[in-house]
């Protein structure tokens, strides 16, 4: 007894030890006095509320009124009052002037600009000790003003150059952070993301050189994106990119399309900061990319692989498929990067992975890289490499089925032209192609038939298709009706046989697909324009087989069906 009591207190002392490194032991309870008094009902309803010592709840901060059951209207006014500031300053910088209503030189407008910027952010801070949310709208607007003074200042009027510009929009997202990290508040850092990207916009300049725009885009790349690190919130430098690609490529198109070099310099750049901004963020909050935050990331990278390589199949046409092939390899093992580093295994890195490794063997290496000629071909590696698949120990569908899905797809697109011909002239050996679909379809159920791992839609789908693939290719090979029925009758007595032999119902009952097919030619085809020979020739044929076909069936009813 005394043994299990040592144990016991040395077991205490273990955890309390392991509460105080994580800071998790809780602070100890003020000594409770247990008094009994006796309190008369209506002296009672007088009495404080009472107070649990026993627990330190945190402090909470004081009631927001945007968020009570009228919040709705409140956060739809602050809204209203934070945009309707934003448009104004917009005016007063550029549109008020060129209007003629506001008589005031460009100095003085940029400086009323930043003054009310200053002040929108100082009367938030002011009042976010009333209400931290609704005051965040104030120096959110605040925010935004200034990145117009700054753009109107250096593209508009001259009045800053470029580095005075640049010093300015630092210290503005430097402002940024931390304010962020003040109020604490979401809504606070997308509307100052979107504020900021959408400022050229807002100004509407028409034709500014496209370096400069470059400038204040991957500046407000990387200040977000340091801003979403500090504040551990991936949504932060998600939005940025999706601005500073869509925004910068509607520009660029509008007013320097001749200026590829740059466009295509700023596209390197910012794919960068958002690689090492996903990697790093993994790393410094030790989270790895789920699935749910990978599927977000998808959307943006792929309309990143678009207008990337239309830009590069425009100027470099040579080079587009072997850059394109890099990037997409630098996308795709981003997140293995950081899962290397971090020594976790995320599922949302895999899905990235798979998906551009999918889009790189379809659109790179099959549609580019690929000769015409050798394109079929080639599809005959992919059903192998699926089959592959299902043998591996590490298979995931829900992460790898954007691979699958590529490798399945470009297999039936050639699978479907070898059964109906549609492959070019120039494409020789078309017969012994649709004999090897056939044969590799064969040899994939006999290796996958007693795997219980594999679902039996695929079994089926891998047998089924084969016959299909067998009779295309009598069809191709053999020019005489009567030799086709013959080939497609003697196929399908063959699995029954087989089917007998090797107790498989599955077998079996897939030749019912071939003398199905064999009733339906000879009826549309050889009664309709045969030679009377052949049409008693294909009649003969097909009544033994389905006669001989008949007698195994029996037996395959009686056969007990196959233990999964």
């Amino acid at each position: 007894m005394e043994n299990l009591e040592k144990r016991l207190d040395r077991l205490e002392s273990r955890l309390e030890r392991i509460e105080q490194h994580l800071n998790l032991a809780p602070s100890a309870p003020a000594e409770e006095t247990f008094a009994f008094h006796t309190i008369p009902p209506a002296q009672e309803s007088n009495l404080p509320p009472r107070q649990n010592t026993a627990t330190h709840p945190l402090p909470e901060a004081k009631h927001d009124a945007s968020r009570s059951p009228g919040g709705a209207i409140t956060r739809l006014l602050g809204w209203g009052g934070a945009l309707a500031l934003v448009m104004a300053a917009a005016y007063l910088i550029k549109l008020a002037y060129d209007s003629g209503w506001l008589m005031l030189s460009a100095p003085m407008r940029v400086g009323i600009a930043f003054v009310c910027g200053w002040a929108l952010i100082a009367t938030g801070l002011h009042l976010r000790h009333k209400d931290r949310h609704y005051a965040s709208l104030l120096p959110a607007a605040g925010v935004v003003i200034l990145f117009l003074a700054i753009y109107g200042a250096h593209l508009h009027y001259r009045l800053i150059g470029s580095a005075t510009a640049a010093s300015g929009i630092i210290l503005t997202c430097g402002a940024s952070l931390w304010l962020c990290r003040t109020f604490a508040s979401d809504l606070y850092g997308l509307f100052a993301i979107a504020g900021s990207y959408s400022a050229p916009f807002l100004l509407d300049i028409p034709s500014q050189p496209v370096g400069r725009l470059t400038l204040y885009y991957s500046a407000w790349s990387i200040g977000f994106c340091l801003y979403s690190l500090l504040a551990g919130r991936r949504r932060y430098y998600l939005l940025a990119f999706y601005l500073a690609v869509v925004g910068f490529d509607l520009l660029w198109r509008q007013t320097a399309r001749q200026q590829w070099q740059v466009a295509l310099i700023y596209q390197f750049l910012q794919l960068s900061v958002f690689l090492a901004c996903t990697v790093l963020f993994s790393l410094r909050h030790k989270r790895p990319l789920d699935q749910r935050a990978a599927t977000l990331h998808l959307p943006i990278l792929l309309i990143f692989y678009l207008l990337h390589y239309s830009l590069l199949h425009r100027h470099l046409p040579n080079l587009a498929p072997w850059v394109a092939l890099a990037v997409a390899t630098a996308i795709g093992f981003s997140g293995q990067l950081a899962d290397r580093l971090s020594k976790h295994t995320s599922a949302g890195g895999r899905l990235i992975l798979t998906c551009f490794a999918g889009l790189a063997l379809v659109h790179i290496g099959y549609l580019e890289l690929t000769p015409p000629l050798l394109r079929p071909w080639l599809a005959l590696l992919t059903l192998p490499a699926l089959l592959a698949w299902t043998a591996t120990r590490h298979r995931q569908l829900n992460t790898d089925w954007p691979l699958l899905a590529a490798i399945g797809m470009l297999w039936l697109v050639n699978f479907s032209q070898v059964l109906g011909k549609e492959l070019p002239t120039r494409i020789s050996g078309q017969p012994i192609l649709t004999l090897l679909h056939a044969v590799e379809l064969y040899a994939g159920y006999a290796l996958l038939r007693n795997r219980a791992t594999v679902h039996r839609l695929l079994q089926g789908s891998l047998i089924y298709l084969g016959h299909l693939a067998a009779m295309a290719a009598a069809w191709q090979l053999l020019h005489s009706s009567l030799g086709v029925s013959f080939a497609w009758g003697l196929l399908a007595l063959t699995c029954l046989g087989l089917c007998l032999k090797l107790h498989d119902r599955v077998l079996g009952h897939s030749s019912l697909l071939l003398f199905g097919f064999s009733a339906l030619k000879v009826l549309l085809h050889d009664l309709a324009g045969a030679a009377p020979l052949v049409r008693i020739g294909c009649l003969l044929v097909v009544g033994v087989t389905f006669y001989a076909g008949g007698w195994l069936y029996r037996y395959i009813e009686k056969m007990p069906p196959r233990r999964p």
